[in-house]
């Protein structure tokens, strides 16, 4: 059985760094649109990063969104990208995602997830 690696004692500054590409391009992205309840914390001692949020989005979604978001720089013909991985969905769940960004898995959760389709509906709505 081979090891995982303990990214948080093995290389820090990485592990921190994928955290805030990921949450940056959260943000930048407006892929939580909709979403209450955001949280983060280490997961499986140190090797990998949960992300969950209650509402919005599908994890699916919100990872799809998220390998598109351009990396902030003063260089903006660059054309880089803040958050570039593999992304898979969760085992048959439309409440999960896996990410790998820079060697270190995040998964993505979401409670109760209603979709960007109905989030859209439900922020146009005019109230009359």
């Amino acid at each position: 059985m081979t090891d995982q690696v303990h990214h948080l004692r093995d290389n820090p500054a990485r592990y921190y760094e994928v955290l805030g590409r990921v949450m940056s391009a959260l943000r930048e992205t407006g892929a939580l649109n909709g979403a209450t309840h955001l949280d983060w914390w280490p997961g499986n001692g140190g090797r990998t990063w949960e992300i969950e949020w209650q509402g919005g989005p599908f994890p699916a979604e919100a990872a799809a969104q998220l390998l598109g978001a351009p990396e902030p720089s003063v260089n903006d013909d660059q054309g880089d990208y803040a958050v570039r991985g593999l992304i898979s969905p969760g085992r048959g769940e439309n409440e999960r995602a896996h990410l790998v960004v820079l060697d270190v898995p995040v998964n993505l959760r979401a409670i109760d997830p209603i979709g960007t389709r109905q989030v859209w509906a439900t922020l146009t709505l005019t109230q009359g």
